[in-house]
Order: C-alpha cells, then structure tokens, then sequence
C-alpha cells in the first residue's frame, strides 16, 4: 500500500547547486512513499501553491507520479534490464522507482530550477539501484545505472542532439516515462518528436519502442493525444487504473501506454 507522510522543513539559505546556479529552498516537505515490491522512498519538494506563484512546477511532486509510480512497480517484468529515459522527471519519483529494475534510467527535465533537487533526491535513494551517482556539474557520466540531463522537447534543440551524441551509442533505450506532462494541447506534438526522437536510437530496429504516461486529463487532451500518438505511429492503449491502483485516485487521473508500431 502506498502512503505520503509530509514533515515540513525550512531552509530561508541559499544553496550552492550543480549544473551552474543556484537556488534558494523554501519550505521543503518530506514525501514519504511505499509501492509494490516493498519499495519505499522518502523524497523532498515542495508542497502545491497556487499555480501563478509556484516557483517550478519541477518541485513538488504531482498526483500522476505516484500512479505511474504504482504501476511500474506493479508490472515490474516490463521494465527488467531495459534502459529508460524519463521525460519532466520534476523531484524523481517514477525514475527512482524504474531504476530498480532498469539496466540504465536517464532523468531528464527542461527545468534547471528542478534538477538540484532531482539530483538531491536521486542520492538520497541511490539504494534502489545499488550505486551513488557522481555529483558534479557535468552530469553523471561516470555511473553506470544512472544520469541526469537537462533536455528541452520538440524539434531544433541543442539538447536533444546533445542527448543523442552522448547516449545514443552507448544505450539501447527501448521505455520513455513521464507522468503529469501535459497541461496544455500545445506540449503534445513536441512532447511526442522528442519520445519519437529518443526510441528512434533503438538499436533492435526502427519502429520499437514503448511510451508509458500518466498526466490529470485536466482539459479532455484525448483528442490531440490521439491524433498526435497516430502521426507519430503510435498505438494508444488505455490503462484501467483499477488494475493496479491501491487508493482513490482523482477522476480526472489516466494512463496510458503507447507502443510503436513497426514502420
């Protein structure tokens, strides 16, 4: 069963953080969390404000996390030995629950006000895939089961190529996650060349490759998530959250996993 025990912390200092800047953390809380196979994870972020004066919407963690969370954790055998990238890991949590069984998770987010405490808290729970990454500002190049970059979506971006220079020969990337990444109908066709972009590395052949996500359909994004999924050549499927969920979880809550289909 999967609880969230909040303790609220203080910090009015600023901290030195990595990738080259810094940040003043505010009212921290504690996110305490239990999955399927006795995963447990204690993370930090900040709790919901209003949306006009939330600093980063990478700092706290948001409901669909903990759903995608439950899955992957519930369907464990689909996420063995793969390498996976995370899209808008935002404070880490369904990275942190695939890398147990991941070959290699790659955190990624657009975010830099949120890759210091994704790195934080990647650290802080580096039992789960039995290796401390390197904390510099150049990444996480020399652990072999985890990195975090920073990696905008859509076409034309330096980070995007980046990505693919540095991981594309090295990783065989067969799974993108995300979860709560879409709140408008504009994110979609960027969000999906950047997942089409990434399973397109695949070694095994063109055409593989498996999007899971999970988001609060907020404003019915169904219809341009569908015709976006099927201009990228992917398979919509939708996930019954009754199959695997151990809680009430929002009306508004899906999930859904896109599968290649072979071009």
């Amino acid at each position: 069963m999967d609880k969230i025990n909040k303790n609220e912390t203080n910090s009015d200092s600023e901290e030195e953080i990595g990738l080259g800047g810094s940040l003043i953390v505010e009212e921290l809380e504690t996110y305490k969390y239990e999955f399927y196979d006795d995963i447990k994870i204690e993370i930090e972020g900040q709790e919901l404000q209003n949306v006009n004066i939330q600093p980063s919407t990478g700092l706290l963690p948001w409901p669909a996390s903990r759903v995608l969370s439950l899955y992957i954790s519930k369907y464990k055998e689909e996420f063995i030995g793969k390498d996976v990238v995370e899209l808008g890991s935002g404070v880490g949590l369904c990275g942190l629950v695939s890398s147990k069984y991941t070959n290699f998770t790659l955190f990624t987010d657009g975010d830099e006000k949120s890759l210091p405490l994704l790195r934080d808290n990647v650290q802080s729970n580096s039992n789960l895939f039995n290796n401390k990454i390197n904390n510099n500002n150049n990444s996480n190049n020399n652990n072999d089961r985890i990195s975090i970059e920073r990696l905008y979506w859509g076409n034309n971006q330096p980070t995007l190529d980046s990505f693919k220079e540095k991981y594309s020969n090295k990783y065989n990337f067969d799974i993108v996650i995300g979860s709560d990444l879409i709140y408008v109908d504009a994110s979609i066709e960027p969000l999906f060349f950047t997942v089409d972009s990434i399973l397109n590395t695949n070694k095994s052949g063109v055409g593989k490759g498996t999007f899971y996500l999970s988001f609060l359909d907020r404003k019915n994004h169904f219809p341009i998530l569908k015709s976006v999924s099927e201009k990228y050549n992917f398979t919509m499927e939708n996930i019954e959250l009754n199959t695997f969920i151990n809680y009430e979880a929002s009306t508004m809550a899906r999930m859904f996993i896109f599968k290649r289909n072979n071009k």
